[in-house]
């Protein structure tokens, strides 16, 4: 188990992990961290040079990559301490049975603990101990400190305006709680997951009438080419045709390149034999010549639109003489939702 710590200044992060340390945890810190970076640098270890240091860091690397250096060293049940931006958060749920707690307290009790302490960190005044908290509490900068956000992501929050038994109790409390929580459920199959990116790449399709996206897969479930429909490379989708219908060289059809084709293509030479090809529409006689070629062994599509028309008819005798089998989805989800922002 994976527990990040977040939370207000001076809330009892510490001494949180002090207890979960008793309990076998192993301890790494992101003020640890940031200590020896600014000791290697000969600045003076306070709070300002803390926040600068690590800004700079993550806009130089990535938002999270302090805490995945950290996340390198941890070894079976790790506490993560001070976890203060979105994109470490985001990180560290891709990881395996990650949990988030959060720890708040009164203004003035943290201030007392804070002053209490007596680091280099600390020894300043209660309008100064405010200001600083401010500006750590928010940023549109995935980059920056953002301990509002963060606390509203945690899985668990303690509120430590309390004694310490109080406190060892609701952490107690939280560790029984993500024990309970176990794998997320309602997570999408691996069919839906991959004809979702079928139907994304679709949407990069500049045919005004027919967007199409295709999908190959391979027997480790790892994608190894994506492509949708569209003129070859060089060709200007701005003075080429996108006509269905009149002479056949003012159409689009001797220029386009299915998405299956394209995908074949875009695969770079990896090994495709034994692959899947996900895609929207049965594809073409064109096309399926391209996909036995290749190697493909499976089609799994979403609608047969022009069924028993010649180039589908051709297709399926192929299929059926080379042995590939074709199948067609019926999605558990109707819908699924990306949100970019």
């Amino acid at each position: 188990m994976i527990i990040g710590l977040t939370g207000t200044l001076a809330a009892g992060k510490g001494s949180v992990a002090e207890i979960l340390k008793q309990k076998g945890f192993l301890h790494l810190s992101v003020r640890d961290f940031l200590t020896k970076e600014i000791l290697k640098r000969n600045l003076e270890a306070d709070r300002d040079n803390m926040v600068n240091v690590a800004n700079e860091l993550r806009e130089k690397n990535s938002p999270s990559y302090i805490i995945e250096k950290l996340y390198e060293e941890a070894q079976g049940d790790t506490i993560i301490e001070s976890i203060r931006t979105v994109g470490e958060v985001m990180a560290l749920r891709g990881k395996p049975n990650f949990f988030l707690i959060a720890v708040n307290a009164n203004p003035e009790l943290r201030y007392e603990r804070a002053f209490s302490r007596a680091s280099s960190t600390d020894k300043i005044s209660y309008e100064e101990f405010l200001s600083q908290e401010k500006r750590e509490m928010t940023s549109d900068d995935p980059n920056k400190q953002n301990l509002k956000k963060c606390i509203e992501m945690a899985d668990f929050v303690i509120e430590n305006n309390e004694s310490f038994t109080d406190l060892k109790n609701k952490v107690e409390e939280a560790i029984k709680s993500f024990h309970k929580i176990g794998k997320r459920k309602n997570y999408i199959s691996w069919d839906d997951y991959f004809m979702s990116i079928v139907v994304l790449s679709g949407k990069r399709s500049k045919d005004p009438n027919t967007q199409v996206g295709a999908c190959i897969v391979n027997e480790d479930k790892k994608i190894v080419g994506i492509g949708y429909n569209g003129f070859p490379k060089g060709v200007s989708d701005d003075v080429f045709p996108w006509a269905r219908e009149g002479n056949f060289l003012d159409t689009k059809y001797p220029y386009v390149c299915h998405a299956e084709l394209n995908a074949i293509l875009n695969s770079f030479g990896r090994d495709l034999n034994g692959s899947t090809l996900y895609v929207q529409m049965f594809p073409c006689n064109e096309c399926a010549k391209s996909i036995i070629q290749s190697g493909i062994k499976k089609i799994i599509y979403l609608t047969d639109k022009y069924e028993g028309t010649d180039p589908v008819i051709a297709s399926k005798k192929m299929f059926d003489s080379a042995g590939i089998k074709y199948e067609r989805l019926v999605p558990k989800e109707k819908e699924i939702k990306i949100e970019l922002e």
